[in-house]
């Protein structure tokens, strides 16, 4: 089979080479490739929101794996312009090119509360859902493992003891899910045959962020300490710093709304179409920081 992979961005080479040994190759569609991919990959240069770099992507190829979004910006139509717009031109492109399948990464944060980034993703799996192709919809929850940023700087800060903001009071629900995990239940969609179908790929418990922190701290063996931060308070911060326009805030004008925003967690569907199994949190964290077995509790 014969995929083109759109940002597959911290998932990356992980994804890649798990696709590749299931007898998955094809295309990585990038704005500026840079990278080396690994063996039986070709970069593409193109932009999704200029539909003319778009033709000929798709050639050759059996199913496009959609992954490339705005995750983080101040400017709301900024969201619309590539998650939104620019599927639409990809499925366009897709369509003339022949492709069967078009498998669409998403999001669990999909409540139109969820600000403009969750409603740019809405739109998109709207337009996902109207296209002509047989399609199929996956809605990662909070991916750890991949560095940086989100559930993977809390686990760093909880691991070195630093204090952690709380926001509000703690109470946002978050499912993390191992990277290794997304990552399997990523290409089990892609070679699955089933079609319209939205799947949630989630840790298999649901805990607030306090849950959270008091649960790495208990693994880590450390006394992190909370700064609790109301959520209105953190709201105008990052809607302030998105008026004077700084380039890299620490936080994004519609991320509190994001956080906060009712979610959905039912990986049963996935268990059933997909086989799908993601390791409860500790296990998780065993994998990521190389432990061995647990105990038996």
């Amino acid at each position: 089979m014969r995929v083109l992979v759109t940002g597959p961005g911290k998932l990356g080479r992980p994804l890649l080479e798990r696709l590749e040994r299931q007898g998955v190759t094809g295309k990585v569609l990038h704005r500026n490739p840079t990278a080396p991919l690994p063996a039986g990959w070709q970069a593409v240069r193109a932009d999704l929101t200029l539909p003319d770099s778009l033709v000929d992507a798709c050639k050759e190829c059996d199913q496009v794996l959609h992954l490339a979004a705005v995750t983080h910006s101040n400017r709301a139509a900024r969201y619309d312009e590539v998650n939104a717009v620019g599927t639409s031109n990809l499925i366009a492109e897709a369509r003339r090119s022949g492709v069967a399948r078009f498998t669409f990464v998403s999001t669990r944060a999909i409540s139109s509360e969820g600000g403009a980034y969750s409603r740019s993703k809405i739109a998109a799996e709207k337009i996902v859902r109207e296209s002509s192709l047989a399609w199929s919809i996956l809605r990662p929850a909070e991916v750890y493992g991949t560095g940086g940023e989100g559930i993977s700087a809390l686990i760093e800060r909880s691991r070195a003891g630093r204090w952690i903001p709380l926001v509000g009071d703690g109470g946002a629900r978050l499912a993390p899910i191992y990277l290794d995990d997304v990552v399997e239940g990523i290409c089990r969609a892609v070679m699955a045959q089933g079609s319209g179908t939205v799947l949630d790929l989630a840790g298999p418990e649901e805990m607030t962020q306090r849950q959270l922190i008091d649960r790495l701290g208990s693994y880590f063996q450390t006394r992190p300490f909370t700064v609790r931060v109301p959520a209105g308070l953190l709201d105008l911060a990052a809607r302030s710093m998105a008026l004077v326009g700084l380039k890299r805030p620490p936080i994004y004008a519609d991320q509190v709304a994001r956080l906060l925003s009712a979610k959905r967690h039912d990986i049963e569907g996935a268990i059933r179409e997909l086989g799908f199994r993601a390791r409860p949190l500790e296990e998780g964290l065993d994998a990521l920081f190389r432990r061995g077995p647990r105990s038996p509790a």
